[in-house]
């Protein structure tokens, strides 16, 4: 195991070394003396009308373009600001510059000609700077309105999109924290308000709620809002105008209720140190609940997906369930891991967690099958979204199950997702889906390696969880000083003592052997603490580092 380990580092420290250190926001402009945020460049007006009338007028631009700006006419009411002389805030200015960053996205993917194509791929990368410009020169405090909101959860998703959790979580946090202030999960708050801008409070709160709920859950954070202090009533849609960005809401906001307690009832450290069987009963009727939303169709899920096949096609619509089903088994997975296997069946993971993630990760393959020939773009987005926010923890499971077990069908299986991925892999996505790709690889080529010194009689006496959960731990790499990415990693709750400086980290081959009741739990707490709840907190603090491993420059 030890000659694996080491091969590993050497791919990290090579593949590292070969890299500058990527900065959180790369393509942002430096500011000439003299000139501010307000003098960036921005697209060409007709050509922005252009899209926007498209996103009026193309079903398929109107349900994937992320503006989220409760509708195409407040937008343009934002872009003409911004187009106008005199004064834009920074918060005019994301919402603007990121909603036509996506908009031309958009629009490239179904304009009718080469050079229009071209062209929109050169304004969306205008955008793209200009965006990344503004959040690198955000100041510290922003005012608490309905703008600085909806700025806030655009920067949250355009981290999202570019792989940089921790930073996302930074900008979802402070919209919560903002939309709470409003008093928009409030409806005694709101009652003052007329009926528009009660709706249009009511919407941009359950938007970002989803976001940070799943967030949350990513990270392995507490949720920044409490559901029993929500009083305002789900979304409901009036007009068919609001099935394509609004049509299931609803059900994502009753999803993100759902992650939120799947951390708090099983994940979070007060869970922890509850016995088994209280984790066990708590992961069966959450399992239960998930299972219902699965299977649940509302009229209104109904109308939205006969409006959705409309739109964008039947491989379109395909892609899209199949995604759905993706999400939903990753979760599942996710709750199982709660529940150990039986006595004697020599792995950590119980049976219902083996079956939900091999099931979770072929539905990535069919998946990956139908969005094969799509845009670029649009297969960098699946990557990144459903990767690190689905089958992330599917892949882990599968992973240290084969380093367990030596599975050749589960190896079989992550081959031939990891082939998949790699074939769809193109030059000009982001460094952030990159580095996924290659880490999936790396892994990959781990197992085989393990799997055949172990079938060769090689190191038999090697504990295989310990083996696994070495796999986890950080390279001594001083990462780039980052407020927003280093202090986001700093707290999270699975940072153990005397780890929470991520530089600080000791290399693959070094690292003392992992000890299942090795939480952190020091001192006499009166108490007793349940072994097996310290070392599920251990495969979570472990299985965190992965996503420490993406946002920095290990890879």
């Amino acid at each position: 195991m030890a000659s694996i380990l080491e091969s590993l580092n050497r791919t990290v420290g090579t593949q590292s070394g070969q890299q500058d250190a990527e900065l959180l926001y790369p393509y942002a402009r430096a500011l000439e003396p003299g000139f501010n945020i307000r003098n960036l460049p921005m697209p060409p007006v007709e050509s922005a009308f252009v899209c926007l009338r498209m996103a009026r007028e193309h079903p398929r631009v109107r349900f994937f373009w992320n503006h989220e700006a409760n509708s195409i006419s407040s937008f343009t009411e934002y872009f003409l600001k911004v187009y106008s002389p005199g004064n834009a805030t920074h918060s005019d200015l994301i919402i603007v510059n990121g909603g036509l960053y996506w908009l031309f996205l958009e629009c490239k993917n179904v304009a009718s000609t080469p050079e229009q194509k071209a062209d929109f791929a050169k304004q969306a990368t205008v955008c793209r700077d200009s965006l990344e410009t503004v959040l690198s020169n955000l100041p510290f405090h922003q005012p608490s309105n309905m703008d600085s909101t909806c700025a806030m959860m655009l920067a949250a998703m355009y981290c999202l999109d570019t792989c940089k959790p921790s930073a996302a979580w930074n900008f979802i946090a402070t919209a919560s924290q903002m939309s709470q202030t409003l008093g928009m999960h409030s409806i005694v708050a709101m009652s003052q308000d007329d009926a528009e801008t009660k709706a249009q409070k009511i919407k941009l709160f359950w938007l970002i709620y989803m976001q940070e709920k799943g967030l949350s859950l990513r990270l392995g954070r507490s949720s920044t809002i409490r559901d029993s202090d929500i009083t305002i009533p789900p979304l409901t849609i009036d007009a068919k105008q609001d099935t394509a960005l609004y049509g299931q809401l609803q059900k994502w906001t009753e999803f993100g209720s759902l992650q939120g307690r799947v951390y708090d009832q099983i994940y979070s450290p007060g869970a922890l140190i509850l016995p088994q069987n209280v984790r066990i009963a708590r992961a069966r009727q959450l399992a239960s609940e998930l299972e219902a939303h699965s299977t649940k169709t509302s009229a209104g899920e109904k109308r939205y997906m006969e409006v959705l096949r409309d739109a964008v096609g039947e491989r379109f619509f395909e892609a899209f369930v199949s995604t759905t089903r993706v999400t939903h088994l990753s979760l599942f997975c996710l709750i199982y891991r709660a529940i150990p296997a039986e006595p004697n069946e020599g792995t950590v993971f119980g049976k219902e967690c083996i079956t939900s993630a091999r099931e979770a990760l072929r539905a990535h393959k069919r998946c990956m099958a139908v969005v094969a020939d799509f845009e670029q773009d649009i297969i960098e987005t699946y990557i990144n979204w459903a990767l690190l926010q689905s089958p992330f923890v599917p892949f882990i499971v599968l992973f240290c199950h084969i380093i367990e077990t030596l599975n050749e069908s589960d190896l079989a299986l992550l081959g031939s997702l990891v082939e998949i991925l790699q074939s769809a892999s193109a030059d000009s996505f982001s460094m952030g889906v990159i580095k996924e790709i290659r880490l999936f690889k790396v892994l990959y080529d781990v197992a085989c390696k393990y799997v055949t010194l172990k079938s060769n009689g090689q190191e038999a006496d090697t504990d295989p969880w310990a083996d696994a959960a070495s796999l986890f731990m950080p390279p001594p790499i001083q990462p780039v000083a980052s407020p927003a990415i280093g202090q986001g990693l700093s707290q999270t709750i699975f940072a153990g003592p005397g780890q929470s400086d991520f530089g600080s980290g000791t290399t693959f081959t070094n690292n003392p052997a992992w000890q299942p009741g090795d939480f952190g739990i020091t001192g006499e707490l009166g108490m007793e603490v349940d072994p097996q709840g310290t070392q599920f907190g251990n495969w979570l603090y472990l299985n965190n580092q992965m996503m420490r491993v993406l946002e920095d420059s290990y890879f």
